[in-house]
């Protein structure tokens, strides 16, 4: 039989045993590592709207289509800004162009010639598979679930299903006339100089801008055309984008200045649109 002492031993040695057991494998197994964070992208551009509004470019020395299309040696699209420098080089992004989805990765941020001159601006730059068509291109975070290009049509007035401001026709060179995202744009010229876009939603109006030619030293002076791609001041769609599963959309609108190119947003949610005319994507380009 065996003694009291003898078995207090035994169970001694088995906790000793068993205890150092478990320090080697605390030893020997390290401590399972926490994948890294990634680095977070910047705020969007446009409270309640996800994603930057960004542009297609060309390589230097190619053709533009559109003057204030900027060159990058190795972009397929750029955003005018600063704030990527913190994100890793690799990051992948959703591109949306005319031509539909793309998937991107971001290269980078650098100073890159854009105007005349001398002048230079700051861009983040995307890659893509091929190249995208001039214009603006929306960026959106990761896969962008759902988010697709919708298409931009010029319109005879009458397809707008409104009445057209007193002494104006459907025919006439003082209205102009576009659907994109589910709304509709009506430019009418008011005066020598002035205008007005209106936008629709299910032939209700939704918001307008007053448009105005404006003078300058040097510019100039015939009357407002509607119709010429290089007037001033005349807001047109180029580009209208999902921008997930279940919207919104947004049109993009451009018009010339004086010294460069600026962007607009129309945007639908539902049954509701706004015109945001307060905050302008614009690109300085140079004194014309």
């Amino acid at each position: 039989m065996r003694s009291s002492f003898s078995v207090s031993l035994v169970l001694l040695l088995g906790v000793l045993t068993s205890g150092g057991l478990a320090r080697a494998e605390t030893q020997d197994t390290p401590p399972a590592r926490a994948d890294k964070a990634p680095a977070p992208l910047p705020e969007p551009r446009w409270k309640g709207l996800p994603g930057w509004l960004g542009f297609a470019t060309v390589k230097p020395g190619e053709k533009h289509q559109q003057y204030w299309t900027p060159e990058h040696p190795d972009a397929r699209a750029v955003l005018f800004s600063d704030l990527w420098n913190s994100v890793p080089k690799g990051t992948k992004v959703t591109l949306l162009s005319t031509a539909g989805v793309r998937e991107g990765t971001y290269l980078g941020t650098s100073d890159v010639h854009y105007g005349c001159e001398e002048n230079t601006a700051t861009l983040a730059g995307f890659g893509a598979t091929e190249p995208l068509p001039e214009g603006p291109v929306w960026v959106l975070p990761g896969s962008a679930e759902g988010a697709t290009s919708l298409p931009v049509k010029e319109v005879p007035a009458s397809a707008l299903g409104v009445s057209l401001p007193k002494g104006k026709t459907a025919a006439s060179k003082e209205v102009r006339a576009f659907e994109a995202g589910g709304l509709g744009f009506l430019l009418t010229k008011t005066g020598k100089l002035r205008g007005q876009l209106t936008v629709y939603l299910k032939g209700k109006r939704v918001a307008a801008k007053a448009l105005a030619k404006g003078d300058m030293a040097g510019s100039e002076k015939a009357p407002l055309n509607l119709y010429d791609e290089k007037e001033v001041d005349v807001p047109r769609p180029l580009a209208a984008y999902r921008l997930g599963q279940t919207g919104p959309v947004v049109v993009v609108l451009g018009f010339r200045s004086y010294e460069g190119h600026h962007f607009m947003l129309a945007v639908r949610r539902g049954d509701k649109a706004e015109l945001i005319q307060d905050d302008n994507e614009s690109l300085y380009f140079c004194a014309f």
